[in-house]
Formats: structure tokens, C-alpha cells, sequence
């Protein structure tokens, strides 16, 4: 009787054992995934970096100014300015002034919105 308990107990041993190293293979495992991915985080987080600054040296004022002036660019004058309400008007004038594009299928001819209609005093 003792000896079965002694093969018993034996056989226990060695499958902790095994139970154990599974366990510790799995971990490390885990722990070698988890380490690529902090560093891939960490490497992510130092290209953000760059970019922000490689962003900020190229968005640098005087810089685009040159560049602009190369271009044949000017600051806006203050003739440019205008007010919303002005733009509307126009656009809506526009707008009243264009021929219309759909034809008169009896007659042949653009329709009565081809002649240009008065301009509504503002």
C-alpha cells in the first residue's frame, strides 16, 4: 500500500512539474508579445514625434511666405475684403442673369429664361 501511494504521489510530482513548465513557457510567451508591442508603441510615439516637429519646421511662417511670394502671391489688401451679404447679392444676380440650359422642344429655342432678366435694385 505504501508503495502505490509512493507511485501515486510520483506521478502527481510529474505532472505539477509538467503543469508548472507549460505555465512558465506560456508566461514568457506572453511576456515576449507584450514587450514587441510596448516597443512598437514606444517607436509609434517617437515617429509622432518627428512628424510634429518635421510639421512645425515646415509650417513656419516666414517660410511659407517665400514661398508664396515665389509663386506670385500676395498678402490680402484691404480692397479684397468684402461683407457676406454683398457675395450673396452677387452670386444671386448671377444667378438671375444666366440663360437657362434646357431647350423649348416646340419652338426650338432655349426657353423664356434665355433672356436676361433685370437686375433687382439692392
Amino acid at each position: 500500500m505504501a508503495r502505490a501511494i509512493d507511485v501515486a504521489a510520483g506521478m502527481l510530482v510529474l505532472v505539477a512539474a509538467g503543469t508548472l513548465y507549460a505555465v512558465k513557457h506560456d508566461t514568457q510567451s506572453i511576456e515576449r508579445a507584450v514587450q514587441a508591442r510596448e516597443r512598437a508603441a514606444e517607436k509609434a510615439e517617437s515617429d509622432i514625434a518627428v512628424l510634429r516637429a518635421e510639421r512645425a519646421y515646415l509650417a513656419r511662417p516666414e517660410r511659407i511666405e517665400s514661398l508664396a511670394r515665389k509663386q506670385g502671391l500676395e498678402p490680402i489688401r484691404e480692397q479684397q475684403y468684402s461683407r457676406i451679404e454683398e457675395a450673396a447679392e452677387d452670386a444671386i444676380a448671377r444667378l438671375l442673369e444666366l440663360p437657362s440650359a434646357v431647350p423649348d422642344v416646340e419652338s426650338g429655342t432655349q426657353g423664356p429664361a434665355a433672356e436676361p432678366r433685370e437686375r433687382p435694385s439692392p
